[in-house]
């Protein structure tokens, strides 16, 4: 199995705005580009989306697509698009994300102590409004990742 975290080449910071469909695939791009899914990963969060909703919408303006791991996991790891703007959700300006996760697990279980971890930085205002505006990926990978000292 194959964990790969937050790393530089998973992360595209202060990106100008865009759609939002076309940055949650941008996001999704940096985790098969790392070999972590395949390209029918992204396929699958889409398919989710229009059956699911909104659900991905995890925390005021974060986003954390996913599917299932039999969709195109091939290991565990993130990756984050930041956008140098709020991005309205599906058009709608009263949901608007500006932080783009992409979460890839093989397993229920291989994901936990990440989503934990990813929980408790998007409960805590001050860490959530850094990774709203760095754009110094080793800053964001060390709040990021739980295997790091971030605060």
């Amino acid at each position: 199995m194959t964990v790969m975290l937050l790393s530089p080449s998973t992360m595209d910071l202060q990106v100008p705005p865009a759609p939002w469909d076309a940055l949650v695939r941008r996001s999704a791009d940096l985790l098969q580009a790392s070999g972590t899914t395949t390209s029918h990963y992204v396929d699958a969060i889409f398919d989710s989306l229009r059956r699911n909703g909104d659900y991905m919408l995890v925390a005021p303006r974060v986003l954390l697509a996913h599917a299932r791991p039999e969709s195109g996991a091939l290991g565990t790891g993130i990756s984050l698009v930041t956008t140098t703007d709020d991005i309205p959700f599906s058009g709608d300006a009263a949901r608007p994300v500006r932080l783009f996760f992409t979460l890839s697990a093989v397993d229920s279980d291989a994901h936990l102590e990440l989503l934990t971890h990813l929980a408790t930085v998007l409960t805590d205002d001050a860490l959530l409004s850094e990774l709203s505006t760095s754009s110094d990926a080793t800053r964001v990978a060390s709040i990021i990742n739980p295997a790091q000292p971030c605060c």
